[in-house]
């Protein structure tokens, strides 16, 4: 099976004190925080091709975009 372009996933987690900006120290305020929010879309687009890699296969992010 070969991973095809346009693929679609999705990764959802709930907003609490501990995955904030405030509780990171990347802000002062009680939002969803950057580092969790860039680890949940590593988490998606896991999720997403995870049905086509073989057995030990995983996934590398090499770039974003926010």
């Amino acid at each position: 099976m070969s991973i095809q372009p346009g693929l679609k996933g999705s990764a959802s987690v709930p907003v609490v004190h501990e995955n904030t900006a405030a509780a990171v120290g990347s802000g002062s305020v009680e939002v969803f925080a950057t580092p969790f929010m860039i680890a949940l879309m590593e988490n998606a687009a896991l999720n997403t091709v995870k049905p086509y890699l073989a057995e030990g296969e995983g996934t590398v992010g090499t770039e974003i975009h926010v």
